[in-house]
């Protein structure tokens, strides 16, 4: 079933109300001023991102840009995208790396603190891994339960 643009931003945005968001650092992107909108789409075409919904910053200058087709982000170093009908794993970096060292068995390890999680790890069907980083806490849950939300509607 293919989902409208309307419907996926209406979606967005109940998921994102859940979460209290917007707040002081996750913007809805229509809300912002135009100068502020195009220092982001200067980086990628609305064409291939879909409208873009939710903009989640941190203090180091990186952002995640949520939208209607596409997730896109900007590590510091360069920018990274995935379309949302390609995702096929969601998880916490920090987790996925705790999870391999156990299996490996090689190494002691240490407790991971949920407030300390930033870097979302979504995996496409082409296996290609891409990180996108939010601020700590709660802004990096609300990405992550609503991409998985995402991920359940392209099902």
């Amino acid at each position: 079933m293919q989902k409208t643009v309307e419907f996926l931003e209406d979606r967005i945005k109940w998921r994102a109300s859940k979460h209290n968001l917007p707040n002081k650092s996750v913007f809805l992107f229509e809300n912002l001023t135009d100068e502020i909108k195009m220092k982001y789409l200067t980086h990628f075409d609305e064409k291939d991102s879909g409208k873009v919904i939710l903009l989640f910053t941190d203090s180091k200058k990186n952002w995640t840009a949520l939208g209607t087709k596409m997730i896109v982000g900007f590590d510091g170093n360069k920018l990274n995208s995935v379309k949302l009908n390609s995702i096929k794993e969601v998880i916490s970096k920090n987790l996925k790396e705790h999870h391999l060292k156990r299996d490996s068995r090689k190494t002691k390890l240490k407790k991971i603190k949920k407030e300390n999680e930033s870097e979302l790890s979504i995996m496409d069907f082409d296996g290609n891994e891409t990180v996108f980083i939010t601020n700590n806490g709660s802004d990096f849950f609300s990405l992550w339960n609503i991409i998985i939300m995402i991920t359940r509607l392209n099902k």
